[in-house]
Formats: C-alpha cells, structure tokens, sequence
C-alpha cells in the first residue's frame, strides 16, 4: 500500500464513514439514483450482479440490497474497520444478498465473476491514482453493464478547498484530527454543504462528517474537462453526466433547451439562462461537450454523478432518453 493509501486508511479507522452508527434512513441517495436510472430507461436492478468499489461501512449499498432482494452485491473496501462495520450493519439488518471483502483498486480486483452493475461512488477521487483504480474496477463489467461514479466537483469545490487551506495552514500537523475537528467548529466551518448534510444523530457522527468534508488525506476534485481525460482512457465506451450536486440542492443533468421533465424532480435547466433566440441559436451550436461545459460554467456544481456504458448497455438505451442525448463516447 502507498503512503496516501495508508494515511486514508488510517483516518477511516479512526473516523469511519459514514459513521457506524449513521442510520440506513439517512443515506437514501444511492437509493434515489438506482430508481432514476430504471424510471428513465426502464432498467430492472433486480437479478444483476452489483459490485459497490470503494463501500465503506456499508450503509449506502445495505439501503440498495434490501430494496433488490433478487439481486446479489459484493462491497470491497481497503479498511479493515469499514468492513467490519459493514458486515456487522448487514447481519444486524437481516440482509442476506450482500457480502463484503477487503479488496485494493489499485491493486487487480479478484473476483470470478464479471458485475452487471459497478458503483464507486465519492472513492475515485480519494485514491492516490484515479485512473488506474477506474481501469481495475471496469476490468469486471459485464460486456453489457453499466458503470456509476461520484466524483467531487472543482467550481463548487472552491470554497470547501479555501476553507481546507485555512484549516490546515493553521493545524500544521494533518493528522491531528481531534484538534481540526475544534478549529472547524470555532471558525463556523461545520455548517456543511449539500452532499455532506447527512442528518447526524450525535457529535461522533457529524465528526466523521467534518472530518471527510475538510480534513481527508487525500482528495481530487473534478470539471468537464478532468472528467473528459479520466474516462477517455479508461477503456469505457462513453459517458453521460446523470447529476450534479451544488451547495443546496442535487441536480438530474440536462443540456437540452425547453426541456420537458420527466420525472418530479428538479434539473438543471440552461433556458433559463438563453431565454433569448439569440443567444439560444449560439448554444444550439455548440457539441455536447461544450454545453455540459456551459452547464457547469453556470451551475458550478461540487459533485458530478457519472454513467459510463458499454457499447452493448449502450444500443440497449432509447436513442431520446436523457444519456443518450448527453452521451460523450470515448
């Protein structure tokens, strides 16, 4: 294990996150994403393979395995201690389709069977190299699958990184984590953006939070264009960007004009800002890369939820649905 990999190890073992004790109610975003992704493309998550890479203590994938009963998971995480708590949370709720191993992204995935679905949700970015853990993990995708990631957001990141700067600057000692912890609260720091406002039940709690959001070991943040190079040589055929977070609200992504929405949910919408002919007629020029690029110009978003497909989950797809009008092939 690397140097940067043994410091993030090391401050999930003392800060686990989510925290063991976090309830699976309060962590319903992978939850929502599955059930977007099937109301947009008729897609069944049931009776699929679903690896989560990167699982941490469980919550998240546990919420999806008891909803797809039929569906059998498998979590890896390079913590000792996440895994732990995972299967404790797993044994505790009574699911029985899911099972966690120890496993590096950086390292070959052992696995004999091929995934239908693959997850890495807020994991890339926190490795010390992105591109060959997203390489390691595609290495199991079904020839007709699907590929969902998370990844922290530069433009929205600024702020969080300024107060980062701050922290650190005046911590000296980064893995002091108890003493961040205190600085972050004197200073005001810990009334936390959206993506990390998980309803926290007690102190410990939100301190796993605090200390994710602004005193991690080790973390990349992302635009359009660091997107773009990640995914391009990744071995994937393409990919749509499904939804952004910002600072108060998540997001479906869309790039089209006079978007009629399908779902009772809110996304983003650029006619509000071409509501001339005018200026529509230079966006309507534009390719898909440079509209996602004008949408996150104007929305500078903190998260970006990713959909990579393979050529076969690809056809398989409405040419009208929303990611295949997004659709950037590699």
């Amino acid at each position: 294990m690397d140097n940067t990999s043994a410091n993030v190890a090391k401050m999930y073992k003392k800060y686990p996150y989510p925290f063991p004790s976090s309830k699976i109610k309060n962590v319903n975003e992978l939850l929502n994403l599955f059930k977007f992704f099937s109301l947009e493309n008729s897609f069944n998550f049931n009776t699929k393979n679903i690896l989560d890479a990167g699982s941490g203590t469980g919550h998240r994938i546990i919420n999806v395995a008891r909803h797809y009963k039929k569906s059998n998971f498998l979590g890896i995480d390079f913590s000792d201690n996440s895994i732990r708590f995972a299967k404790e949370l797993a044994k505790k709720n009574e699911i029985t389709n899911i099972e966690f191993r120890k496993a590096n992204l950086l390292e070959k995935i052992d696995s004999q069977n091929k995934f239908d679905v693959i997850l890495s949700m807020g994991v890339l970015h926190h490795l010390s190299d992105p591109e060959k853990g997203l390489k390691n993990i595609l290495s199991v995708l079904q020839k007709k699958g699907v590929l969902f990631l998370y990844l922290y957001g530069k433009l929205g990141g600024h702020e969080r990184m300024i107060k980062k700067k701050i922290i650190m600057t005046l911590l000296k000692n980064k893995s002091n984590y108890e003493d961040g912890i205190k600085i972050i609260k004197k200073l005001q720091f810990d009334d936390l953006e959206y993506g990390w406002n998980i309803d926290s039940e007690n102190e410990k709690e939100r301190d796993s939070v605090i200390v994710d959001a602004y005193l991690h070991a080790n973390e990349k943040l992302y635009d359009c264009e660091d997107i773009d190079s990640l995914l391009q040589n990744s071995g994937i055929f393409g990919y749509s960007i499904f939804g952004i977070t910002t600072k108060t609200q998540g997001l479906l992504f869309s790039t089209e004009l006079n978007l009629k929405e399908n779902l009772k949910t809110s996304y983003s919408d650029v006619t509000r800002f071409f509501s001339s002919k005018f200026t529509q007629k230079f966006y309507n020029s534009l390719n898909v890369k440079e509209k996602c690029k004008i949408v996150e110009l104007f929305y500078e978003p903190n998260g970006y939820t990713i959909v990579g497909l393979t050529k076969q989950m690809y056809d398989s797809l409405d040419p009208k649905s929303r990611i295949r009008k997004n659709f950037i092939k590699c």
